[in-house]
C-alpha cells in the first residue's frame, strides 16, 4: 500500500517537473524571438542613424542628442527594422521618439545596373531579341532562319543599308544602325534562296567577328558580299574551298548580285544605297574585277583585312584611323541591347543561358555519316571551343560565325576560322562552331538557287539537262575571254 502511494507521489512530481520544463522552454523561445529580430545590422542603418548610435555609445545625454536631431536638418528616416536595431543598440526611448518626429522621407532606391547583353548569345536569346524585328522561318537542311522586315524591301541586302565601315585592329568592322545589327552582322550567316522567298535571311551562329564578307576590286570601284558556305579557313594554311586550297581565281561561287559595288570615292560614310551600282553596271564590273577573300591570321588571331589598310587608304584617298575592335563591339552591343529592351521591355528578362539542344547528328544513320563529304579526319578530331582552330561541319548545314566549316558543295558556309562545335553551343571568339542539319547555323552566302529563280544569293543551283542557266542576282555570269 505504501509502495503504491510512493509511486503516485513520484509520478506526480515527474509530471510537475516536466510541465515546468516545458514552460521554461516556451518562455525562452518567446524571449528569443524579439532578440532575433533586433540583431544589430550596420547595413540596415543609414549614415545618419549610425551617427546617433555613436552618440549613444559615447554616453551623451538624451537632451543633447535630441537637440542635435532637431537642429541638424538631416533626414532621419527610420524603418521598422532600423527601429528594432536602434533599440537593441541602447538608443533611449526619448531619442527614438525624436527621430520618429522628424520628417520621414525614404531615401531613393540604390541604382541598379541595367541588364547587359551576354558574352556569347544562345538560340533563345537570338529568337527573343529578333522576333520583334522580323520573321522566323524554317529552311530545309538549314533550320531556323530569320528574315528581317527590311529584307522585304526591293533591293535590300546585308551590309548595305543603315551602316558603314570602320577599320579596327581586328580588321573591317561593320557599324550598323539597326537595333539588331550587333547580332546579324557579327554572328551567323546570310542566305538567299527559293526557300527564303528570294529574300535575304540570317541563320544564327555563335562566334563573333568584325564582319563576314569577301571583297572585289576593279577600276574605280570595289565591293563586298557575305562569305558563302563551303569556305574553310585553316590556320597556317589559308582558305579552302570544299576541301581544296583556294588559289588563283577561286571566288567561292559568289555571283555579282551578292555584292555591294560602289565607286572608291563613295566607300566612306555609308549611305551605300545611293551609290551602289545597278545590275547592268554590277555585272560588267564583276567580270573585270579581282576577288579577295579578305581574311588572314595574325599572331594567332583572325583579322578581317579586306583589301588591306594601306591599299584602301591609297585607292579611297582617305587617311585610315585604326580603332579598337573590342571598344566598338562593346559600345554597339550595349547600345543595341538598350534600344531593344527600351522598345520591348520584356526582352530584359530573357534568359540568355539556355540549355543546349539535343544533337540531331545522333539520329543520323551510320551510313549517312559515313558517306558525308570529307575524310573521317576532317569530320572529327577538332575539339569544340578551341580558339583559332579549324572547324568541320556536317554536310548540308550552315557553319558558324568566325571560322570555316566543311559543307556540301553548293551550300553556303562560313570561313575564317576555327573550332568545331556542338549544335547550338556557343564557340570561341575566333573559331567556328559545328552544327548539324536542321539546327540553326551560320551562313554568309546562300544555297544555290534553281535556274530561273531571280534574286538568288551567291552561287546557283544545278540545272536539269536541256535547261539554260540564267544570270540570276546571286549567280555568277560567264567570264569573258579577252579574245571575245
Amino acid at each position: 500500500m505504501e509502495n503504491m502511494k510512493l509511486k503516485r507521489i513520484i509520478d506526480c512530481k515527474t509530471r510537475v517537473f516536466a510541465a515546468c520544463a516545458v514552460a521554461v522552454m516556451a518562455w525562452a523561445m518567446m524571449m528569443a524571438v524579439p532578440a532575433a529580430y533586433a540583431q544589430p545590422d550596420p547595413a540596415i542603418l543609414s549614415p545618419e542613424l549610425q551617427e546617433i548610435v555613436r552618440f549613444t555609445q559615447a554616453h551623451m545625454t538624451d537632451e543633447v542628442i535630441v537637440a542635435y536631431i532637431r537642429t541638424s536638418g538631416k533626414n532621419y528616416y527610420v524603418s521598422g527594422d532600423a527601429l528594432l536595431v536602434l533599440n537593441s543598440m541602447g538608443v533611449s526611448q526619448p531619442v527614438l521618439g525624436a527621430l520618429l518626429a522628424t520628417p520621414q522621407t525614404a531615401p531613393p532606391p540604390a541604382a541598379v545596373a541595367p541588364p547587359a547583353p551576354p558574352e556569347t548569345p544562345t538560340i533563345d536569346y537570338f529568337q527573343a531579341h529578333l522576333t520583334p524585328y522580323g520573321q522566323w522561318i524554317d529552311v530545309p537542311d538549314v533550320g531556323a532562319a530569320w528574315v528581317p522586315a527590311e529584307a522585304n524591301n526591293p533591293g535590300w541586302r546585308p551590309y548595305m543599308d543603315a551602316g558603314h565601315w570602320q577599320f579596327t585592329d581586328a580588321g573591317w568592322f561593320w557599324q550598323s544602325d539597326y537595333a539588331w545589327g550587333d547580332m546579324a552582322f557579327h554572328y551567323g550567316r546570310w542566305i538567299n534562296s527559293e526557300f527564303t522567298g528570294g529574300r535575304w535571311a540570317w541563320v544564327p551562329g555563335y562566334n563573333w567577328a568584325p564582319s563576314w564578307v569577301s571583297w572585289r576590286e576593279g577600276a574605280g570601284g570595289l565591293g563586298w558580299a557575305p562569305l558563302p558556305w563551303g569556305v574553310e579557313f585553316r590556320p597556317g594554311l589559308g582558305l579552302y574551298w570544299h576541301g581544296a586550297l583556294a588559289v588563283g581565281g577561286i571566288d567561292f561561287g559568289l555571283g555579282f548580285g551578292a555584292f555591294v559595288f560602289v565607286g572608291t570615292d563613295h566607300f566612306w560614310g555609308g549611305n551605300y544605297r545611293t551609290y551602289v551600282f545597278d545590275d547592268v553596271r554590277s555585272r560588267e564590273f564583276f567580270v573585270h574585277s579581282t576577288f579577295h577573300s579578305g581574311y588572314q591570321m595574325q599572331g594567332g588571331h583572325l583579322v578581317a583585312e579586306g583589301l588591306g589598310r594601306d591599299h584602301m587608304s591609297q585607292i579611297t584617298h582617305h587617311q585610315i584611323v585604326v580603332q579598337k575592335a573590342t571598344e566598338l563591339r562593346r559600345t554597339e552591343e550595349h547600345h543595341d541591347f538598350a534600344t531593344r529592351t527600351q522598345e520591348h521591355h520584356e526582352l530584359a528578362r530573357v534568359t540568355v543561358h539556355a540549355r543546349e539542344p539535343a544533337r540531331p547528328e545522333a539520329s543520323r544513320s551510320p551510313a549517312a555519316r559515313e558517306h558525308a563529304p570529307g575524310t573521317a579526319a576532317e569530320r572529327t578530331s577538332v575539339r569544340p571551343g578551341s580558339e583559332n582552330g579549324a572547324a568541320r561541319e556536317t554536310p548540308g548545314h550552315p557553319g558558324s560565325a568566325t571560322g570555316a566549316e566543311r559543307e556540301t558543295p553548293g551550300r553556303a558556309g562560313s570561313a575564317t576560322g576555327a573550332e568545331r562545335e556542338t549544335p547550338g553551343r556557343p564557340g570561341s571568339a575566333t573559331g567556328a562552331e559545328r552544327e548539324t542539319p536542321g539546327r540553326p547555323g551560320s551562313a554568309t552566302g546562300a544555297p544555290r538557287e534553281p535556274a530561273g529563280r531571280p534574286g538568288s544569293a551567291p552561287g546557283g543551283a544545278k540545272v536539269p539537262p536541256g535547261h539554260a542557266k540564267p544570270d540570276s542576282a546571286g549567280s555568277k555570269p560567264p567570264e569573258k575571254r579577252p579574245d571575245q
